[in-house]
């Protein structure tokens, strides 16, 4: 195998950390001795071993000596500072492995290219070789770089280029769309509605058609008019609400927030406001006005859209993404395409 080869497959290892990585970058490490793979790891969690040291932990103690004749791949640039772990970089000086293959430079301040150069201090070779379709780092650059969260724009429409109608609940995806949808929901840390939504589908915004831990649910209330019966405001979960006018809920899960929903720096404010609380991947689901309010300030960084089968006639007009196609999947009829945005203002 080439190094190229060794790489894609840290990169696939880099993926199993999934949402418990962030805000750190998925990353995934291999160590390899003479076409032999004897160690493999990728960062867990936050505040967790880093991918290197679980590689290196995962390595044999029959095989321990190989180290010192082996490449170690990683999908970024070992770190070269103290956080929350010490100095990956470090850790491969100190166990002599002489070569170092990576997929994507570190582009944070605190690394970009120090560990690079700490490494090569110490006469180890250190090979960077980009691969493409790597997304490891696509939702860090924006959380540590654009410090806000990763904005994900998701939309069913109809056959004939509607989103709804007004004032009625309708439902456009398939069963397997919609177990999709809900995929999506489990790899969130937030999701993002409006009042429109939540007064025509009083949605609960959870995991039920697939395993895993129910996202924060926001709801955009300039003036309150969500009654206080609908679920995102009389269940038991958590749920933040934007406003501009403050009421009583005697749910203490529920958390109001004021914010100017007339000012023009408004998306900015709401996403800095989320990023403070720790959101750092956010869905939006709706409705039409939220969405095309993210689309025209430039705020989303992927959209996901559903194209369904159904025929509505009349409606709510479903918007244009303007974008790169990166993905496109056949889910039982209905079409879900992954658009990524091509300009540069508010994003990388």
């Amino acid at each position: 195998m080439q190094d190229k080869d060794y790489l894609r497959r840290c990169i696939e290892v880099a993926q199993l950390g999934g949402k418990n990585a962030r805000p750190n970058p998925l990353v995934g490490a291999l160590i390899v001795y003479n076409d032999r793979i004897i160690g493999e790891g990728f960062h867990e969690r936050y505040g967790g071993p880093h991918a290197e040291v679980n590689a290196i932990n995962s390595v044999k103690t029959e095989d321990k000596s190989l180290l010192e004749q082996s490449t170690i791949y990683v999908t970024l640039e070992p770190c070269c500072h103290y956080g929350n772990t010490p100095p990956c970089s470090d850790l491969i000086i100190k166990h002599k492995i002489p070569r170092v293959c990576i997929a994507e430079i570190d582009p944070t301040e605190k690394v970009n290219k120090k560990g690079i150069q700490k490494l090569q201090d110490h006469g180890i070779e250190v090979v960077i070789i980009e691969i493409p379709n790597n997304n490891c780092t696509t939702e860090f650059k924006v959380i540590n770089l654009l410090k806000r969260p990763f904005v994900q724009l998701k939309f069913a429409k109809s056959k004939d280029n509607f989103m709804g109608q007004k004032d009625r609940q309708i439902w456009l995806s398939n069963n397997t769309s919609n177990i999709f949808t809900h995929k999506l929901r489990s790899y969130t840390d937030a999701i993002l509605v409006g009042t429109n939504t939540a007064l025509t589908d009083n949605p609960s915004l959870t995991l039920r058609n697939y395993p895993g831990n129910n996202p924060l649910r926001v709801l955009l209330d300039r003036t309150g008019r969500t009654p206080l019966t609908h679920t995102l405001l009389s269940d038991e979960l958590p749920c933040i609400i934007f406003t501009e006018k403050e009421r009583e809920i005697e749910n203490k899960d529920k958390q109001q927030l004021l914010i100017d929903f007339s000012s023009d720096t408004f998306i900015e404010t709401l996403l800095e406001q989320l990023y403070k609380l720790g959101i750092y991947h956010l869905m939006v689901e709706g409705g039409a006005a939220v969405l095309k309010s993210f689309v025209k300030s430039n705020y989303w960084d992927e959209a996901v859209v559903i194209n369904t089968e159904k025929v509505l006639s009349e409606g709510i007009k479903a918007m244009n993404i303007n974008g790169e196609v990166k993905n496109r999947y056949l889910l039982e009829g209905d079409e879900v395409l992954v658009i990524k945005p091509t300009r540069k203002r508010n994003s990388l």
